[in-house]
């Protein structure tokens, strides 16, 4: 307690402010004169002895025997437990007279209405409105919901609050949900009432969110039947400030109006031991967030990228690779000492874009598609979605509508530990060019075949690419990716197009013994620009023209 809280106290019992001056002052300095004490305090000899007069009529202030007289006070104790027990014999007979005071009223009052009113009324200081509130506790039937600051949670503490919610949750099965910024100022508060919730099983839930301010409004919901809404008033907060006010309304819509605020908080909040966790080790609870808009979400990536200084995990599909060698929209991060590894399933389709970036990034080819994840520096996991199938405009490498973002270290410690495991079971590109390869796509259509008829195959067996044959001989291959894009961009018919029209990539076909001088002359004389060299039923390799001059 400070000064100016036994000032308020002195308030309370009845003081005038030249009073309280008086007593203070004979406080500090002990037995003194009424003529010492005006003049010290630069007070008219008659307004002192008057102002003496009245606080020893009221029991403040006594007076000595000797001449000239002096006064000391009554112990500040004595004050307070006189206060105490004044305020117990008014209790006392107040509930004496309840009833006859309830009898009188139902005499003269009209009866109450049928139908229910909408009602509020203000309630003025602390004192009130912690009595308020151990009143709804104490009625409510099945939820008691509290949302509360930092300095809040002390004052409520204080006055019984939460010890009063322990009954109802625990004997009459009323769920409470308390949430609170937890601070280094109540942290011992909160640690406290959280192991008591674990200790005895409580149903009651304690929940942190952190709030950016000590006058944020605290509320409290009983039953969705009535709520208190308080706030501090003036403009500063104290544990023992009296001088709040408080709002008490049973309106319905209000109350879902302000119950939807608590639960949408309560969802972005974490367990009172996680961060009570954090203030014990000074290691910062992780932030989760789904971000739905697309350019939010890159300026988060771009600013997290930005920062990275060891290492850039991703593992995407095999369609973006594609597009992430198009943009090369990782470039810009690289820097020095910086690491980038790339994850994905290559196959006949991303093959050379794959290449192009192993140039760069550190590749490995993962047989499956897993959902695209970028981890950076083992502290920043994104995940993002794929594509919707009819967004056909997607161009960037990542689609960034609805992006998960965490740095909560016990979700990125678990998918750093499945990344680096997918990492060593990966196959790295230079294996799969020079030798290992990829199977050919399983699922074969006819150059006869409509698009329209091999779409419908693809869809059947749950595959990206297909096999293009004329009488049950391989021609070439060709991807989801390219029959969409060559559909599209010409704007043609997939009813009336065939396989054998679209520009698929045509395969060469190697025996065990011949090598790839044989693959560049069978492309010069088949006149292909670009063409996948098959061997054993694998493919070892992507040949374009301008590769196949080079190597000439």
């Amino acid at each position: 307690m400070s000064e100016k809280d036994v000032m308020r106290f002195l308030q309370i019992l009845c003081l005038s402010k030249r009073e309280i001056q008086v007593y203070m002052f004979l406080a500090k300095s002990g037995v003194q004169s009424t003529s010492f004490v005006a003049k010290r305090l630069k007070m008219e000899r008659v307004q002192a002895y008057r102002t003496f007069k009245k606080l020893q009529e009221k029991g403040f202030i006594e007076a000595t025997l000797e001449r000239p007289t002096r006064f000391t006070i009554v112990p500040f104790s004595a004050l307070v437990d006189n206060y105490i027990t004044t305020k117990k014999n008014e209790v006392t007979n107040l509930n004496e007279q309840k009833q006859s005071l309830l009898t009188a009223w139902q005499a003269i009052s009209a009866p109450e209405s049928e139908y229910p009113v909408a009602k509020f009324s203000i309630i003025t200081g602390k004192k009130k409105i912690h009595s308020k509130m151990l009143n709804m506790i104490e009625e409510a039937k099945s939820e008691v919901i509290v949302l509360t600051t930092s300095l809040g949670l002390i004052q409520e503490d204080i006055a019984g609050i939460f010890d009063a919610t322990v009954e109802p949750s625990q004997n009459r099965g009323v769920q409470v949900q308390i949430l609170t910024d937890v601070s280094l100022e109540n942290f011992k508060v909160v640690e406290r009432f959280d192991r008591n919730i674990t200790e005895d099983k409580l149903n009651i839930k304690l929940r942190h969110v952190t709030m950016s301010s000590k006058f944020f409004p605290r509320f409290l919901i009983k039953d969705e039947e009535e709520a208190i809404l308080y706030a501090p008033f003036g403009n500063e907060a104290s544990v023992l400030n009296l001088e709040d006010e408080g709002l008490w309304i049973n309106d319905k819509m209000f109350i879902s109006v302000l119950k939807a605020f608590f639960v949408q908080m309560w969802q972005s909040g974490v367990e009172a031991s996680k961060r009570i966790e954090e203030l014990k080790s000074g290691v910062p609870l992780g932030e989760t967030v789904v971000i739905k808009d697309a350019e939010e979400a890159w300026n988060k990536v771009g600013k997290i990228l930005e920062a990275a200084k060891k290492e850039i995990v991703i593992i995407t599909s095999s369609q973006s690779i594609n597009r992430l060698a198009e943009d090369n929209s990782l470039i810009k991060f690289l820097k020095e000492d910086l690491k980038i590894r790339l994850m994905a399933s290559i196959d006949l389709d991303n093959l050379e874009p794959a290449q192009k970036l192993a140039a760069h990034y550190e590749v490995k080819h993962v047989p499956i598609s897993y959902m695209t994840m970028m981890l950076v520096d083992n502290k920043h996991l994104f995940m993002f979605k794929n594509p919707p199938i009819n967004d056909i405009d997607v161009e960037s490498a990542l689609y960034l509508a609805d992006t998960f973002y965490t740095s909560d270290p016990s979700q990125i410690e678990r998918v750093s530990e499945m990344l680096d495991d997918i990492w060593k079971r990966g196959i790295d590109i230079s294996e799969i060019t020079s030798q290992a390869g990829t199977k050919l796509p399983t699922v074969e259509v006819e150059k006869t075949q409509s698009v329209t008829q091999a779409v419908e195959r693809m869809l059947q067996n749950n595959v990206t690419s297909v096999l293009i044959t004329e009488q049950q001989q391989s021609l070439g291959v060709i991807s989801d990716r390219d029959i969409l894009r060559e559909i599209i961009e010409e704007q043609k018919d997939p009813q009336e197009t065939s396989m054998g029209e679209l520009k698929f990539t045509p395969l060469i076909l190697l025996e065990t013994d011949e090598s790839m001088i044989t693959a560049m002359k069978l492309m010069e004389e088949r006149g292909f620009k670009r063409a996948a060299m098959v061997k054993d039923g694998q493919l070892i390799g992507m040949l374009t023209k301008e590769t196949a001059k080079n190597k000439g």
